[in-house]
């Protein structure tokens, strides 16, 4: 004899405590896994319809791509000899650094560069200023039009007391710009 009596008993006492064991299974990580997957799922679909539009977008012949708007601002330094284009990026770079409470100790300018339709020009600055002086400083870069590109960022922290975190830091960063070039 079993413990509950009869043995059909026993049987279906342990089919009942195995599905109750199969449903705890179930809503606890196998669901959890489930709604995991799907999601997944769902980010994946949005990412694939996002890159058909790009596809599509790059796809379009350059008529039909969207053009500015005669108010927006231009993406390149205007069609000037290269020294006012040299001026025009300092001035830029200087207003930025002004707005963005940061020291400028030096402004050096850079060799230019000829590209196959467009001349880069570039400074490289020396200067001082907290973080957050530096962080809206490359924002203000970032954002300026015409485009600017900021690059080869060197950041050096003043030794402070020991103890205390560093007052300003002193870093060099280059910025570049371009102008219409000869199409040769």
């Amino acid at each position: 004899m079993s413990i509950l009596g009869h043995p059909a008993r026993g049987r279906v006492a342990a089919l009942a405590v195995l599905a109750l064991l199969l449903a705890m299974l179930w809503l606890g990580p196998v669901s959890a896994y489930l709604d995991l997957v799907g999601d997944g799922a769902e980010r994946l679909d949005e990412r694939a319809l996002l890159l058909q539009r790009y596809q599509t977008l790059a796809s379009l012949p350059a008529a039909e791509t969207p053009r500015s708007t005669p108010g927006s601002a231009a993406v390149m330094l205007p069609d000037t000899p290269e020294a006012q284009a040299v001026a025009m990026l300092q001035e830029s770079v200087k207003a930025a650094a002004s707005a963005s409470n940061v020291r400028i100790n030096s402004l050096q300018v850079l060799r230019s560069e000829t590209l196959a339709t467009a001349v880069k020009i570039g400074v490289r600055i020396r200067a001082a200023g907290d973080v957050a002086g530096l962080a809206r400083l490359l924002f203000a870069i970032e954002a300026a039009r015409p485009v600017l590109y900021p690059d080869n960022l060197q950041i050096q922290a003043h030794a402070a007391a020991p103890g205390t975190a560093p007052e300003a830091l002193d870093f060099q960063l280059d910025i570049s710009g371009f102008k219409p070039g000869s199409s040769s």
